[in-house]
């Protein structure tokens, strides 16, 4: 049998790469959102300069299949 589900899929707003809450390295909030981030240096680039990357700040809904 198969089912499926979503999962939120959360964009690195520095480097892009698509992350899960379970993959996400770290998180930052800035002005009302979550940030979440593949690794420290992206968070740190991300604090040092949040107006440069706060425009993508973005989530997808992703369906998953388990069997």
């Amino acid at each position: 049998m198969t089912h499926s589900h979503e999962r939120t899929i959360y964009i690195d707003p520095v480097c892009g790469m698509e992350l899960s809450l379970e993959t996400a390295a770290d998180e930052v909030a800035y002005e009302g959102h979550t940030y979440y981030f593949c690794a420290a240096v992206c968070r740190e680039a991300f604090e040092a300069a949040p107006e440069r990357y706060a425009h993508r700040h973005h989530r997808t809904k992703q369906k998953e299949n388990d069997q």
